[in-house]
């Protein structure tokens, strides 16, 4: 892909978003905000966002929340040009996704603690999960 090609401008509207949310809740929250995060919120967090990513980015129930901005039935490539191709490497991205979601997530810690460690707990638990599914799956081959 050469470098032309790339939606530059589209990229920067995306960044401008996500900064612009991140300062704006910075600032009204800023009353709001702890002032240390303990490490056990930073992993439910770190273990949810990593579910919820993958879960965006790969599975088929969620092909609904990438069609429209992707080029093929199983929504994992994204349209060619333009905001539509973006969005399209965010939303098919785990990775990509997952920083919007861990800060969403992180948002939802500050405003309403409890409601969201009882969802990073059940995301993370499914991400803990996935890797001791994966680890069985693993040794029975051996």
């Amino acid at each position: 892909m050469r470098q032309e090609e790339r939606p530059l401008p589209e990229y920067a509207a995306l960044t401008a978003v996500f900064g612009a949310v991140l300062g704006g809740f910075l600032l009204l929250a800023q009353r709001r905000l702890p002032k240390r995060v303990p490490f056990g919120d930073m992993l439910r967090i770190g273990l949810a966002s990593y579910k919820l990513g993958r879960l965006v980015a790969k599975d088929d129930v969620t092909t609904w929340v990438r069609a429209p901005v992707t080029q093929d039935p199983d929504a994992t490539e994204p349209k060619p040009r333009g905001v539509e191709r973006a969005l399209g490497e965010l939303v098919t991205c785990p990775y990509c996704v997952g920083v919007w979601i861990a800060s969403g997530l992180s948002y939802a810690l500050v405003l309403f603690p409890r409601q969201t460690r009882l969802v990073t707990t059940i995301f993370g638990g499914q991400a803990v999960a996935d890797f001791l599914n994966a680890a069985f799956v693993r040794l029975q081959e051996d």
